[in-house]
């Protein structure tokens, strides 16, 4: 029996959704909800019969009998898509944002919490990479000992499409749910607290504020730095950042090249005023069926078959959402923040 699979939104995200829906034989399409021109595109891009489209995401989901709902429709809209659907029965897949605010995801999870029966994940794409599952894996075999510091930098220039040229603060709003998620997938901590601060170059094409410096203390005393640039002029990360997650044994790092290096520590037995670059040792990469999306598709499709928890439950994807909240709230106070 196939996962019947209904898809709320049609623009860039929502289109990779559609690309993945039809290319994997576990699920069929029951319904498909977006903006008109959109839907007429989708409809005739993939075969779509009439009565499976609507304008009306409220429609769609009173009128589909679908499975899983996966919610990619506009951030204002998700509570009320994602609350809907769970009342008829759906388990959820949403995309960023979780929420609008730290109180909207509070009743998200009072609302989630009247379904137990049901799944609700968060795609968190960025945990699916191989690279990032190396890192995981590494941490979690102690070849670095007990992590207690995290750099993280990240340096892209500006992408001012949809939404995001009016954010007043873009790094922090769109991009950091991402990086704070991987602080605590890569350390299994959660976050306690965090002082925050942002900026804007006289540069940027951005009107907001797109810089962001952070730093945050994790559960146990881990202690976590972030710079982070979404107006950078010249050398760029990649969109994971660069990492260096340092432990007594050693560090991981993670470049721009979506490289894993390890670097073992060495004491010296003397004072050295001249040094070189340490040669690092670079880490194989899990092979992996699937990776972004599509793992967390299958992933969620398993735990209905299973009756088993996905990893980005909404429990967990609240902890990574409230630490870009706590952060928020420290631009504006000045102060620093704890998190939920």
């Amino acid at each position: 029996m196939k996962h019947r699979v209904l898809l709320l939104g049609l623009g860039f995200w929502g289109r990779n959704w559609m690309e993945l829906i039809t290319k994997t034989d576990r699920c069929e399409l029951a319904g498909v909800a977006g903006a008109e021109q959109e839907l007429k595109q989708v409809a005739e891009q993939y075969h779509v019969p009439e009565n499976m489209c609507f304008t009306d995401f409220r429609e769609a989901i009173e009128e589909t009998k679908a499975e899983i709902a996966i919610i990619v429709i506009p951030g204002v809209l998700h509570f009320e898509a994602d609350t809907l659907a769970l009342a008829h029965g759906m388990n959820v897949i949403t995309e960023k944002p979780l929420a609008m605010n730290i109180e909207q995801a509070e009743r998200l999870l009072e609302a989630k919490a009247k379904y137990p029966h049901l799944k609700f994940m968060a795609s968190q794409n960025y945990r699916w990479r191989p690279h990032n599952q190396a890192i995981r894996d590494a941490i979690a075999a102690g070849m670095i000992g007990d992590v207690e510091a995290v750099e993280v930098t990240f340096r892209k220039q500006e992408d001012l499409q949809g939404y995001r040229a009016g954010l007043e603060q873009p790094l922090l709003q769109d991009v950091c749910i991402h990086h704070f998620d991987l602080i605590r997938f890569f350390t299994g901590k959660n976050c306690k607290s965090i002082y925050c601060r942002s900026y804007r170059p006289s540069w940027s094409l951005f009107d907001g504020r797109p810089s962001t410096d952070a730093v945050m203390t994790l559960d146990g005393g881990v202690r976590v730095s972030y710079t982070g640039s979404w107006a950078a002029r010249g050398c760029e990360t990649s969109w994971d950042g660069d990492f260096k997650i340092t432990g007594s044994k050693g560090c991981l790092t993670l470049d721009a090249n979506d490289d894993v290096w390890f670097f073992e520590h060495r004491k010296n037995d003397a004072v050295v005023m001249v040094s070189g670059a340490q040669q690092g040792v670079k880490l194989d990469k899990p092979q992996m069926a699937h990776t972004e999306m599509a793992y967390g598709f299958h992933m969620m499709m398993d735990c209905i078959e299973q009756d088993t928890v996905p990893e980005t439950t909404l429990e967990d994807n609240f902890k990574s959402y409230a630490m870009v909240c706590a952060g928020l709230h420290s631009v504006e106070s000045g102060k620093e923040e704890n998190c939920k």
